[in-house]
């Protein structure tokens, strides 16, 4: 998973360190441990986590309008905003989600 995380961020111009790295694995980790309990998100796969879930949300960095306060409306599992918040600690970050088992996965 790191290698593809660093290769797309390459791609994209955009630098991610070791503790982001670490971070995002972790995250992966508890989404597909977390997706056997309850139905968060249909993609478990490593590649899958990294291409259409991590890279897909670092890519809105290149929009240069994430600054400095973030919310995100309808997260889910916490799709772009955990990864935002990984990739740029200084936002402030709002999650917003209507259903109770995701807020509860998120916290």
């Amino acid at each position: 998973m790191q290698t593809l995380l660093k290769t797309g961020c390459e791609k994209l111009g955009i630098p991610i360190s070791e503790t982001q790295l670490n971070q995002l694995e972790k995250y992966a980790q508890l989404l597909v441990e977390w997706n056997e309990k309850m139905n968060l998100t249909a993609i478990t796969d490593t590649e899958g986590i990294a291409i259409k879930h991590f890279l897909d949300s670092i890519s809105t960095l290149c929009t240069g309008k994430v600054t400095k306060k973030v919310i995100d409306v309808g997260t889910g599992a916490g799709f772009p905003g955990l990864v935002l918040k990984i990739m740029k600690p200084e936002i402030e970050l709002t999650l917003l989600d209507s259903l109770n088992k995701r807020i509860t996965f998120l916290k």
